[in-house]
């Protein structure tokens, strides 16, 4: 039985501010210099996305059909995979020691709201495989081709235009939707003693205020991610604790 005393977590959201269109580009600043803080705390946790990426390929050679939806599915549980940047950027705010194992640990400390957390992107990334593999069934129209050909064929054959069309649209509105509810979300679960529903709310909170710079912000994220992708996975050694970094430093902008 919890004490009459015991606090309660805060279930509504938190006050969120405005900020410039020009904001991201100073979270991206502030991420990079975090970055090199401990680069070897931070590039760990890229190293372990671009063998996930890597592996992500490895399966899917066989099943060109899922490696879109493979490779869009991982990117949406990127913000969990960031935990331990947001909490080594924490750490460098509060002066305290921060290091690989204390990226570790707030794993335990924090590992309720991750469970949670994680199961909600785990229904979103489950349910736009659903929606991936049912679109190419229904609008692709081709053979069964290694994954990269599988791309090519997508975008240059005019006979899919409607299949590239259609998942572009569907994805967009899919990869939206988990960015507004994740933007800030999982920063805020690392600094804060709260509730996943206030801290969903927050971040909802903090796209609907400040829709260009957040805007702005989607297209960073998209623009590296892609430059990610397109090196094979091996630009996310870098660029995933890069944006990690930066996206503590937006949450502290917009509602730390």
């Amino acid at each position: 039985m919890v004490a009459a005393d015991a606090p309660a977590f805060p279930t509504t959201a938190a006050p969120v501010r405005r900020v410039g269109i020009g904001s991201p580009i100073a979270w991206l600043a502030s991420g990079w210099k975090d970055l090199w803080r401990q680069p070897v705390a931070s590039l760990f946790w890229g190293l372990l996305a671009a063998v996930g990426g890597l592996a992500i390929f490895a399966v899917t050679t066989r099943l060109p059909w899922l490696f879109p939806a493979a490779v869009s599915g991982f990117m949406l549980v990127a913000p969990l995979l960031a935990t331990s940047l947001y909490e080594l950027s924490r750490l460098y705010e509060t002066g305290e020691q921060a290091g690989l194992p204390e990226s570790l640990a707030v794993w335990r400390r924090k590992s309720p709201a991750m469970i949670a957390f994680g199961l909600l992107l785990l229904i979103a990334g489950t349910a736009w495989q659903v929606v991936s593999v049912v679109m190419v069934a229904l609008l692709y129209k081709g053979g069964a081709l290694a994954p990269l050909d599988l791309m090519r064929e997508v975008m240059l054959n005019p006979a899919n235009a409607s299949f590239f069309v259609g998942y572009m649209l569907v994805g967009g509105v899919l990869a939206a939707f988990v960015f507004a509810l994740s933007v800030i979300s999982m920063p805020m679960l690392v600094d804060r003693d709260c509730s996943v529903f206030a801290a969903l709310s927050t971040s909802i909170s903090a796209v609907s205020e400040n829709p260009l710079p957040m805007v702005v912000w989607a297209v960073c994220i998209m623009v590296l991610a892609g430059l990610g992708l397109a090196t094979a996975f091996i630009g996310l050694i870098p660029i995933l604790p890069w944006l990690g970094h930066a996206s503590w430093h937006a949450y502290r902008d917009l509602a730390g």
